[in-house]
């Protein structure tokens, strides 16, 4: 995928200009790379997540904890795409990915003003540690009619079951449910979905 490359090099970069030494690169990389093997399941279903939410998602588009931009990024390669991230730390690095369809801000989802008519709200890893239905009233208000919201993640904390239980109360249909693979996330063995979720016509 082309985002995994430029996130890469973007990544890189930023790490050379705030004067990162030889020693600290090969301590970064090594340290992440000793703990692939526990977490090789893990990492590619990551991946294999993220690309499946990319192949659903097209039009305005809001990304929900963008983290350190990746999704983002992919996503921007699909439409226009507004990422939310409460944390400030990652805003140095986030406007490194900018570009003309990707814009960051610095917002708390819940209740800022992050803007509104989407086509597509994306939940991605972030909702398993979470009461998920206010994150779905919220999206609902911001979507445009006949929008998606799409749901990527582990099922920690039996968070498919409260999501579908959330959505109900929302008036919120599943349009399509995938379970993509299973491995250890969270000290714990659960299967990788993803949820797409849309308003219920009455």
């Amino acid at each position: 995928m082309k985002a995994v490359e430029t996130f890469y090099f973007r990544a890189l970069e930023a790490f050379r200009e705030a004067g990162g030494t030889e020693e600290e690169f090969k301590w970064l990389v090594g340290s992440g790379l000793a703990l692939y093997p526990a977490h090789r399941d893990e990492v590619g279903l990551r991946l294999k997540t993220m690309d499946e939410i990319v192949k659903r998602a097209e039009g305005r588009i809001l990304d929900v904890g963008s983290g350190s931009g990746l999704l983002a990024l992919a996503l921007s390669e699909r439409g226009t795409v507004i990422g939310v991230e409460k944390a400030s730390d990652f805003f140095p690095f986030l406007r490194r990915l900018e570009n003309e369809r990707l814009r960051f801000i610095n917002a708390d989802f819940l209740r800022d003003d992050v803007g509104r008519d989407f086509d597509v709200v994306v939940f991605s890893y972030i909702l398993h540690d979470l009461e998920p239905e206010p994150f779905l009233k919220r999206a609902l208000e911001l979507l445009k009619p006949g929008g998606r919201i799409i749901v990527g993640d582990f099922d920690i904390n039996g968070l498919r079951r409260r999501l579908k239980e959330s959505a109900g109360s929302c008036e919120l249909g599943v349009e399509e449910e995938v379970t993509l693979g299973r491995a250890v996330s969270h000290g714990r063995e659960c299967d990788a979905f993803l949820l797409i979720l849309r308003r219920v016509e009455k």
